[in-house]
């Protein structure tokens, strides 16, 4: 500064060419002295704002940004700039409240229309994200690497991989050593399970500098995938060397040492937790995986925990309440459920779980509102329709009649003996030889911590989507038992299964596949699928002991849920039961209560389960 300035413009003017050179206090100096000439200057107040965010201060900064506003509220930027220190925050709807106004002032604001945007697309809200993104493209000379990037992250959000791809592979043309679009890259390719060629982009983006926490993640999970075990350790752990809070890895490490068969699987999500600033969400993650694997009494303390910090999160209220009705503090645990519903009316995952509790508590009549009530804000819920289906079977009289009418085992199970596939003169041949390319795949000690099977193992990844020769070979007949068996459904509108019946009924499309593997004792909990609308099962090799039709060990069973209900035997709710037999493929509605008998054998029972989604 070469002279005095004399007036607030003059010290704006000269700190913003202090900022400008790098000066930050020389420029901290001058809006001050601004405000001290002018106290509502709102040029200083919005750059001095922008200062204080720079120095990690976001509360100072958003008074400051408010401030400017209060002073001169048609100030587009400012607005904008405002959004983006709340989207900062993790207060998306706020951010959108904030770019409505600059977007109001100047509506060819491509940057506006970009951070729009970027909140829709973290609150998943991805139609509304597109069109905020493409006024974004329209409004700009040309689109930035930034934009791009977003572009391809909606797409692949929405499922659109192969489009993402393409629109990654635009940007790196213009950057090819970008590391936020190689990380991006790596992501959906993992997504597309092409895990080596994930594993190779993850790789060079780190030759090239990329030493960021999530980017150790996401090679930590191509890496699992490769079934390079000890490396994706490392590389989790490495992300957590980076950001010792970061969920994602903690959840994740946990669930892999749980799947090798560590007993301190959780020892990593324990200690973060001690750490000074740990954030509280962390206890509700191991509230989760504790859930999952069954150790009730801890999980209900961790999300105690969780929710006492985080009292507006509904997930964990539901969470706790979960955890206390399975301990037997059934009042208390429905007084959670009450409180999750209450912070978020519209989800169905929670009245779903509301309603299960209360089947649990003998209130099956309660149950019922609250299934209807997420059925009505998700009618495609399988949990809720299942839930829905029992409490009217534990009600009787009409309820019972339209409980057959809704779930019926005897109509809708269906089972198909296949062909063999060319090249196999028999089932029993074919069998035995995919029956060792499985095999190969089973090389946990157990099972995944949120499946179901209990006494096994199960696959990773979809395995529909991983070019086993003699799984594409099984696939090819599979596919055309399910079309026989969705051209054999009859149409009902009103039906919670067959209303969802495609128009076309080829209409489909898979969407999880897995193998399971049970040893001896092994079985199945009773459940439904989540992701699906028609489910499965396919046996590949089947123990002796599931011969006998008088113990029926190893038996596929349904209509008999996972719920301890008072005064009911739950084996009297079983509908239907099928004896497993190789070569054999077993569809039946997601919705559908199933699971398996335990047995007794020193031979193990191999199985292909997937899920078909209309389309």
């Amino acid at each position: 500064m070469n002279a005095t300035p004399t007036t607030a413009a003059a010290w704006v003017q000269a700190g913003f060419q202090a900022q400008q050179q790098g000066f930050l206090e020389q420029a901290e100096a001058a809006y001050q002295q601004a405000l001290q000439l002018q106290p509502e200057h709102p040029a200083a107040l919005q750059l001095l704002g922008g200062l204080r965010r720079r120095q990690g201060d976001v509360v100072q900064a958003e008074a400051l940004l408010r401030r400017s506003l209060q002073a001169d509220a048609r100030q587009p930027h400012v607005w904008n700039n405002l959004g983006n220190l709340l989207l900062a925050t993790q207060r998306p709807e706020e951010a959108l409240a904030a770019y409505a106004q600059a977007l109001a002032l100047q509506p060819v604001y491509a940057d506006a229309h970009y951070n729009r945007a970027r909140a829709l697309h973290s609150l998943a809200r991805l139609p509304e994200a597109a069109e905020s993104l493409n006024a974004a493209l329209a409004a700009a000379s040309q689109p930035t690497l930034a934009m791009l990037q977003l572009h391809a992250q909606i797409e692949g959000d929405a499922g659109h991989l192969d489009s993402a791809l393409r629109t990654l592979d635009k940007a790196l043309a213009a950057a090819p050593e970008h590391l936020g679009l190689l990380h991006n890259r790596a992501v959906l390719l993992q997504r597309q399970h092409r895990h080596a060629e994930a594993l190779a982009t993850h790789d060079r983006a780190a030759t090239l500098g990329l030493d960021a926490a999530d980017a150790h993640y996401n090679r930590g999970n191509s890496l699992q995938s490769l079934g390079r075990h000890g490396e994706a350790l490392a590389a989790y752990r490495q992300a957590l060397s980076r950001e010792p809070a970061h969920a994602l890895a903690l959840y994740d490490l946990a669930r892999l040492r749980w799947r090798l068969g560590e007993t301190d699987f959780d020892a990593e999500l324990r200690a973060a937790q001690t750490a000074p600033a740990a954030p509280p969400a962390l206890a509700g993650v191991h509230g989760h995986l504790l859930w999952r694997a069954e150790r009730h009494a801890e999980a209900a303390e961790a999300y105690a925990r969780a929710a006492t910090a985080l009292p507006q999160a509904a997930g964990l209220q539901d969470g706790l309440a979960r955890c206390l009705v399975r301990l037997g503090e059934v009042e208390a645990g429905l007084a959670a459920h009450a409180r999750a519903v209450a912070l978020a009316p519209q989800d169905a995952e929670l009245h779903t779980n509301h309603a299960a509790s209360l089947l649990v508590a003998g209130r099956p009549d309660a149950a019922l509102a609250a299934a209807e009530a997420a059925c009505t804000h998700n009618p495609a819920h399988q949990h809720a329709q299942a839930l829905r289906v029992l409490a009217w079977r534990l009600l009787g009289g009409l309820h019972a009649a339209r409980a057959d009418w809704a779930d019926d085992p005897q109509r809708l199970v269906q089972a198909f003996d296949l062909e063999a596939p060319p090249g196999f003169a028999d089932m029993a041949s074919f069998n035995a030889a995919l029956a060792a390319e499985l095999q190969r795949l089973h090389a946990d000690r157990q099972a995944p911590i949120d499946q179901t099977l209990r006494g096994g193992t199960q696959t990773v990844g979809n395995l529909f989507d991983q070019q086993h020769p003699l799984v594409e070979a099984l696939k090819a007949r599979i596919s055309e038992a399910v079309q026989r068996y969705i051209e054999g459904l009859p149409s009902d509108a009103q039906h919670p299964f067959l209303s969802r019946r495609p128009s076309a009924a080829s209409h489909w499309r898979y969407t999880d596949s897995w193998s399971s593997k049970l040893r001896s004792q092994g079985f199945h909990t009773d459940h439904v699928h989540p992701h699906g609308w028609v489910s499965s099962a396919y046996y590949v090799s089947v123990p002796p002991a599931c011969r006998n039709s008088s113990t029926r060990e190893g038996w596929l069973r349904f209509g008999r849920p996972d719920l301890p209900l008072p005064g009911v035997n739950s084996d009297s709710l079983v509908q239907r039961e099928l004896q497993p037999q190789p070569g054999r493929l077993v569809l039946f509605p997601s919705m559908t209560w199933h699971g398996t008998r335990p047995f007794e054998d020193a031979a193990e029972r191999l199985t292909i389960a997937f899920d078909v989604m209309p389309v």
